[in-house]
């Protein structure tokens, strides 16, 4: 307990470390404006569909940076409470350096591959055909497998603060209501590196490190020490909420990747303690990662949306922010049932009416069981100058195809 106690205090003095040490800062930067990137693509994307970008990308990439921060500074503690870090023998370089490169690389051909779950994958499999770099893939998949742990908590507890209405595509075309998921946050931490110029500064207990190195690198391994290494990482998610509202959706999608996260962590201790485990630890890091989003998201086409269109009424998807409906107090799944006492049971005939009314329009819409009224002036733009997203009616086109992911192969939504 003393050991784990006095780790604790290196820990919390070393993660200043990421943005004062040069190169950890740098990769900090780099990691914050490709969250920017990716906001800003979401941004556009809101404001060519619905005329108003629905989320700021700066907004979101502080708020993601501070979360970021939080996950960043618990995967720390896990880590070096567990033992699980990164090797490096004779002055070559340890694995995470070579990690970010191929993360860069296999994002260049499709953003959703930016995750070490897939360069750790490419690394081992070059590592166990070659023999080159020297690297230890119990670790590597270790680190993956605590990454994804973290990553599940920020989902859990952040997934859906970025959540797109979108008019999808579902089975045999139609369009269908539904939520686009996309969150990306950059994660400063610490990893224990292990090597031989750097000095133990703890007595840890005998179990410590929970993983076993690679057995055929064991000549190295003399006289290893350890230090914790200041590091960035960058952690996305993108799904689609149909079946379910963002929320609980992000919550199951959560709870999925701990498993996928158990599963490759205990690969990792198994391969650690005998060498053919490496093929299937390494495999299913990057292969077990694409099974589950593509069985994710086909669940979700194939599934019934949560929200369906109602007998009467129009049925609200989402309401823009700032705007009159948000001021009026709708929310999702309200339904709007008449304007100025004329009842509307169509988006055409909702903007009719708005569009007919005096100085001011009353509204009435119910919202889960309870009936309300709400009165504000009249939108000089119809439908449009209320702020409302409603469900697409039958025959409407979708906004957003959703394409299963692969390997190699751009995916996800497309307009």
């Amino acid at each position: 307990m003393k050991s784990l106690l006095g780790m604790s205090k290196l820990i919390v003095a070393a993660l200043p470390q990421v943005i004062l040490s040069g190169w950890a800062a740098l990769l900090l930067v780099i990691a914050t404006l490709l969250v920017f990137v990716q906001y800003r693509r979401v941004a556009i994307t809101e404001a060519e569909v619905y005329g108003i970008a629905k989320h700021s990308a700066w907004g979101q990439t502080w708020r993601s940076l501070a979360v970021g921060a939080v996950g960043g500074a618990i995967g720390s503690f896990v880590l070096a409470w567990t033992g699980i870090g990164m090797l490096e023998f004779d002055g070559k370089a340890p694995a995470i350096l070579f990690l970010w490169p191929l993360s860069i690389l296999l994002g260049a051909i499709n953003p959703r591959f930016f995750c070490f779950a897939y360069s750790g994958t490419v690394l081992a499999l070059i590592r166990l055909i070659s023999g080159w770099p020297e690297v230890d893939i119990p670790s590597i998949v270790g680190l993956v497998a605590v990454l994804h742990m973290v990553e599940a908590l920020l989902i859990w507890a952040n997934g859906d603060s970025c959540a797109t209405p979108m008019a999808i595509a579902g089975e045999g075309g139609q369009a269908v209501p539904g939520f686009t998921l996309q969150r990306f946050w950059p994660v400063p931490l610490v990893i224990p590196l292990f090597s031989s110029t750097a000095a133990a500064p703890l007595n840890m207990p005998l179990w410590w490190p929970l993983l076993r190195p690679d057995t055929t690198l064991t000549s190295h391994l003399a006289g290893l020490g350890w230090q914790l290494l200041p590091a960035v990482v960058t952690m996305g998610y993108a799904d689609l909420a149909i079946t379910a509202p963002p929320k609980q959706r992000t919550r199951q999608s959560a709870r999925i990747l701990l498993g996928y996260s158990l599963i490759l962590l205990l690969l990792a201790i198994a391969s650690g303690r005998w060498h053919p485990v490496m093929w299937v630890a390494a495999l299913f890091s990057g292969l077990g990662h694409e099974a589950m989003a593509v069985w994710s998201g086909r669940l979700q086409l194939v599934g019934r949306p949560y929200l369906r269109r109602p007998d009467r009424g129009v049925a609200v998807l989402d309401v823009l922010p700032e705007s009159p409906a948000a001021a009026a107090g709708l929310t999702t799944g309200a339904v709007i049932l008449a304007v100025d006492d004329y009842e509307v049971h169509s988006k055409q005939q909702l903007h009719d009416a708005l569009l007919s009314s005096p100085a001011y329009v009353r509204i009435m819409y119910r919202k889960g069981r309870q009936l309300e009224h709400a009165r504000l002036p009249r939108p000089e733009q119809g439908l449009l100058g209320l702020g409302i997203i409603a469900l697409p009616e039958p025959g409407e086109a979708a906004v957003a195809r959703y394409r299963p992911p692969a390997f190699f192969r751009r995916s996800g939504l497309e307009k």
